[in-house]
């Protein structure tokens, strides 16, 4: 996670959509459950207030995501902001991301703090208690359970401020198999990997198989969906290399176990795995 991103966009949404976001969610079934639950009570609200009861927007509260990297963190607290939004509780759906070292500056949104072992800062949660208190931003702490205890250790008054937590799994082989699969088939404008897809032989089930076996579990598990971009720009240069041309646009299981054989070793590297 950067040490300050701000997340803004151009349409306002509706609730379809944030419905559609969430069931395109790979894994997380219980952070899925509560999202649902969460619009099963603006439904009910709209419902409310079509026959002219007075409807209270409940007030913004704050939450621990408990997970490693790449679970899915970020992607969650932009649903989150977005129903938050709809129900009335935040004057916006913006998201903020920064650390305890970056700067909390908020937007009436969401402010997701990436906590570090390394960011223990006793000024910064100061900060995030009084952004908690002024009840116009929803305040997430987001890391692995250890930084997180460690950080609740530092501010007794902190860990009051939350009402939620929620737990973010690792993904599996099959699921980072479906999230290589749903990346290549929602690339964006600028992605490096525009105009090339998968091949037949790219079976969720054959992904899977080759992560297992040129992957690390440790490794894995410490950067999860962190690691499918390397994976698939290695399996594109090798592609690439393979036909001696850039005009061959499909990635063969082939090319996709080399990227992700190459993608591990060059994390396990920058990790000393």
């Amino acid at each position: 996670m950067p040490i300050f991103a701000y997340s803004t966009y151009e349409d306002i949404p509706t609730l379809d959509d944030v419905k559609r976001e969430i069931t395109s969610i790979v894994g997380l079934r219980e952070v899925k459950v509560q999202l649902e639950k969460i619009v099963d009570k603006i439904i009910s609200a709209e419902h409310d207030a079509s026959y002219s009861f007075r409807v209270v927007p409940p007030k913004p509260f704050h939450m621990v995501f408990i997970g490693n990297a790449g679970t899915g963190k970020s992607t969650v607290a932009r649903i989150l902001g977005k129903l938050f939004y709809l129900s009335g509780s935040l004057p916006s759906y913006n998201v903020i991301e920064t650390g305890l070292r970056g700067k909390m500056e908020t937007g009436g949104g969401i402010l997701l703090v990436d906590i570090d072992e390394q960011d223990l800062d006793s000024k910064k949660l100061e900060e995030c208690i009084s952004i908690m208190d002024e009840d116009e931003t929803s305040v997430i702490f987001a890391g692995n359970r250890t930084a997180l205890n460690q950080t609740m250790k530092l501010n007794k008054e902190l860990y009051k401020r939350f009402s939620a937590s929620l737990q973010f799994d690792n993904f599996t082989c099959e699921e980072l198999a479906m999230i290589i699969q749903n990346k290549m088939n929602d690339q964006g404008e600028d992605s490096q990997l525009r105009g090339f897809e998968l091949d037949a032989s790219c079976t969720t089930d054959n992904i899977a198989k080759v992560i297992a076996e040129e992957s690390s579990e440790e490794l894995c598990s410490q950067l999860n969906a962190y690691l499918v971009d390397q994976m698939l720009l290695e399996a594109k240069a090798f592609l690439q290399k393979r036909v001696g041309s850039n005009s061959e646009t499909k990635i063969s299981l082939g090319d996709l176990a080399m990227g992700i054989r190459n993608a591990t070793q060059i994390y396990k590297k920058l990790l000393c795995l």
